[in-house]
């Protein structure tokens, strides 16, 4: 039918023939959207007139491009609309939607998990599976905030539970979003104005784990990191913390290479100064035993007995040396010490020199 307002304009009947009854199974498999009421089509068409039918439209195909662009058309509404609204928390940078979420750095551990998915769902429990039973048994702590993910209360189930998480972000590192397969109408609480902005401005990078390959919803374009499934978004969290083990368990290797080489240098540094000071007390103890046998020598040199050897005697007065005449008087018995002896002498006169 095609409408005017709220009044249909024209209608007519169609059929789709056994013939290509595969044409409907081909169209929901391409685009993962149920062959439902409501639904805008573009399809090629035989008119056809039957006896007791009349006139009729046989559905030949159906085009699925058209149909997959109009979802996409109305994603790029609603992302255009946060752009324009809040662009502190959506903006377009070099032809690509930016949200502030997608800018928070993560933490360095993320082992406290905010959850929100369906209560008894495939997608909670593929990434509860994965999270805690993960081969390097690292452990996390989950809060699970139940939301409907598909159905009329689905996007305000999604936005109350991502606002009572920011309302407690300081309890939590990462956020995961999750759900398991369907089709891409099943989506459109993800694809939600208000539902991507409360992501947008979450304190928490987002991951979104929505379980489908053929699109992008608005969760995934304003969300921290996007993964294809819950049991992939499971993983990512647990790869993001192998890596941070591997950085300490790296430091620690660093650090130990670290200590020995600053062990090796000391001892290396100790050896050269323990050669410096040998070196040196060595040619300390050289040099004073020059200078000892040089002050020696000179000693020797000054000895009275060098002294006499050079033609000099030495006088003494009773068992004095006498150095000044004046010590020296007539009738004095003096003693002169020569170098092979002495002889006993008395003052008979005085000279003036």
């Amino acid at each position: 039918m095609e409408k005017q307002g709220s009044e249909i304009a024209a209608a007519a009947g169609a059929v789709v023939w056994r013939d290509h009854f595969h044409r409907i199974r081909e169209f929901e498999s391409v685009t993962g959207v149920p062959f439902e009421q409501n639904l805008q089509l573009v399809m090629e068409v035989e008119v056809q007139f039957h006896e007791r039918y009349g006139l009729r439209l046989s559905i030949v195909d159906i085009d699925t491009a058209y149909t997959l662009g109009k979802l996409e058309q109305e994603r790029e509404k609603v992302l255009r609309k946060l752009a324009h609204e809040v662009p502190h928390l959506v903006w377009l940078e070099d032809g690509d939607y930016v949200s502030a979420n997608k800018l928070l750095n993560h933490s360095l551990v993320m082992q406290r998990v905010a959850l929100i998915a369906a209560p008894g769902s495939d997608g909670r429990r593929d990434f509860l599976k994965e999270l805690q039973q993960n081969a390097w048994s690292v452990s996390y702590s989950v809060t699970e905030f139940p939301a409907a993910v598909q159905g009329n209360q689905a996007a305000a189930d999604i936005k109350k539970q991502l606002d009572r998480i920011a309302q407690n972000a300081a309890q939590f590192d990462v956020v995961a979003m999750v759900r398991g397969g369907g089709s891409n109408t099943d989506l459109s609480a993800f694809d939600n104005y208000e539902v991507a902005k409360s992501i947008a401005d979450c304190p928490r990078p987002v991951l979104t784990g929505i379980g489908h390959d053929r699109n992008v919803s608005v969760a995934d374009v304003v969300g921290h990191t996007m993964l294809k499934t819950p049991t992939r978004c499971a993983a990512a969290i647990t790869e993001h913390n192998l890596d941070f083990l591997g950085w300490v368990q790296q430091s620690r290797q660093q650090i130990g290479t670290a200590a020995n080489r600053f062990i090796e240098q000391g001892k290396q540094q100790a050896n050269d100064a323990g050669r410096r000071i040998k070196t040196a007390v060595s040619w300390k103890l050289e040099f004073e035993k020059n200078r000892l046998l040089q002050a020696e020598k000179h000693l020797e040199m000054l000895q009275p007995s060098r002294t006499l050897e050079l033609g000099y005697a030495m006088v003494k007065k009773q068992g004095h040396i006498v150095k000044s005449k004046e010590e020296v008087f007539e009738g004095d018995e003096i003693e002169i010490r020569f170098s092979d002896g002495y002889s006993q002498a008395v003052i008979t006169s005085h000279g003036k020199h």
